[in-house]
This record gives C-alpha cells, structure tokens and sequence, in this order.
C-alpha cells in the first residue's frame, strides 16, 4: 500500500456514512462468521436483517438531511476584503441586494463600524459585500476588516438609525 492509497482511506473513514457502512457491513460478517458453515439461515432471518438494514440507512440519510437544513450556519465568515468589497463564505443568512452590518467585538461590547451591500453572490454561495465605513474620516475600514477578521462579527440585521445612514451612501 503506497502513501496516496493510505490517505484516501483515512478520507473514505473521515465520512461518517462511510464508516457506518463498514460498521454494519463488519457487524453482518461477524455475524455470519459465528453460524456454522453447514448451516443454511433462513431467507425470513436474511429478509429480516435486509430489511432492518434498508430502514436504518434510510433513516440515517434522512435525518442527516433534515438536521442540514435545519441547522444554519449562524456566522458569516469573512475570506478577505480588498477592492472595496468584502469577500464571505457561503451562508444562507444573507440574499442579494440586502444589507448588513460589521461590528467589532471587543470583549462583550460591540461597536459598529461599517454597513455592508450584498452585490453579487456567486455559484458557490459566497457573497460580495462592498462595505461602506459609518464614519466617513475613515480612510482604511477593509484593512481594519482584514486585520480583525476574528472579532468582526457580520449581522444581516439593520437598525433604523443603519437606515437612515445608509441613506447617505444611496
């Protein structure tokens, strides 16, 4: 076994449904290693366990994509910001054309310090923010962004008083 087989197993048993599906696949040959050999089993006990089988891989994908769509990603991570926009990862907080706030976080406080337009969200889901500083002396907001990428916190929720900011960059 060279080294490249070795990491796509390590990735193969990474995936949680592909060790299920090793687990239960070991599970049924241990099982039939302890019947005798000349021992025929019934097709009933083979029906039942295929069918036990079916319904808990159903069940598994199931759930799985029930607790994906129910489960948001509640942060908009920020990739980086340059040519006056904000580059996100994807998220399905945020739409097209809509408008968004950037605090900085400092311990528990909050201050906000810029508010962002959605222009484009691309095929891959990550959004394009061009941020706009609330105050206007601020020369540097995107490298001030960038260089607080870990305490700048994105919210896609506006205050009147964001509203009638905004209004000024319209």
């Amino acid at each position: 076994m060279n080294f490249s087989e070795i990491n796509s197993l390590k990735k193969y048993f990474q995936d949680t449904s592909n060790l299920v599906s090793f687990a239960l696949g070991a599970i049924l040959s241990f099982i039939f290693f302890i019947f005798n050999k000349e021992m025929k089993v019934p097709v009933w006990v083979l029906l039942i366990v295929v069918f036990i089988l079916a319904v808990t891989a159903w069940l598994l994908v199931k759930s799985r994509i029930d607790l994906h769509d129910l489960s948001p990603n509640i942060h908009i991570q920020i990739i980086e910001c340059s040519h006056d926009v904000c580059i996100c990862k994807p998220n399905n907080l945020i739409s097209y054309a809509s408008w968004v706030t950037f605090y900085h976080c400092s311990g528990n406080y909050e201050h906000a310090i810029a508010y962002g337009n959605v222009q484009t969200i691309t095929q891959g889901g990550a959004s394009q923010i061009r941020v706009f500083a609330i105050n206007p002396e601020e020369q540097n907001i995107l490298e001030f962004i960038n260089d607080e990428k870990a305490n700048i916190l994105i919210r896609p929720s506006l205050t009147t008083e964001a509203i009638k900011n905004i209004t000024n960059y319209i």
